[in-house]
């Protein structure tokens, strides 16, 4: 007898649990139950801290802003400064491209690529597609 009722209850628990998904799903309010549900989860981030719609990250007019000004200096890089203040430029310029990259989602691949050709290729396609993504990067008077 103890068999039987171990088997039951073994058994039930999943027939149970289907059930109510059937019953949760077939309901005609399962969509306000859902929109319930993400409401819930975005007050309980915001209440721990992470709020779902704030962005992280510096404004982009600021990223472009700084972008302009660091390839005025990288274009005007020949006169006078020494090579190790021309690779900070450049190495400063790169971050900021991919900063600005990480806040419009597009890929880059400035920080993983050596000193050469294909940095200064990938560098050139990237700005490329932050000026195609709306991103002024240059001076317009």
């Amino acid at each position: 007898m103890g068999t039987w009722v171990l088997a039951a209850a073994f058994f039930s628990g999943p027939v149970l649990c289907l059930a109510a998904m059937v019953t949760l799903v077939s309901d005609p309010h399962f969509d306000r139950i859902a929109r319930a549900r993400t409401l819930v989860r975005g007050w309980w981030s915001a209440r721990r801290g992470h709020d779902l719609h704030t962005p992280t990250g510096r404004p982009i007019e600021d990223i472009a802003q700084d972008a302009r000004r660091l390839g005025r200096q990288l274009q005007h890089a020949n006169d006078g400064r020494s090579a190790a203040r021309i690779g900070a430029i450049r190495r400063s310029y790169d971050d900021v491209l991919a900063e600005g990259c990480a806040a419009l989602g597009l890929a880059e691949l400035l920080g993983v690529l050596p000193d050469g050709p294909e940095l200064d290729a990938e560098r050139r396609r990237v700005e490329v597609v932050l000026i195609g993504a709306g991103m002024v990067l240059e001076d317009t008077f």
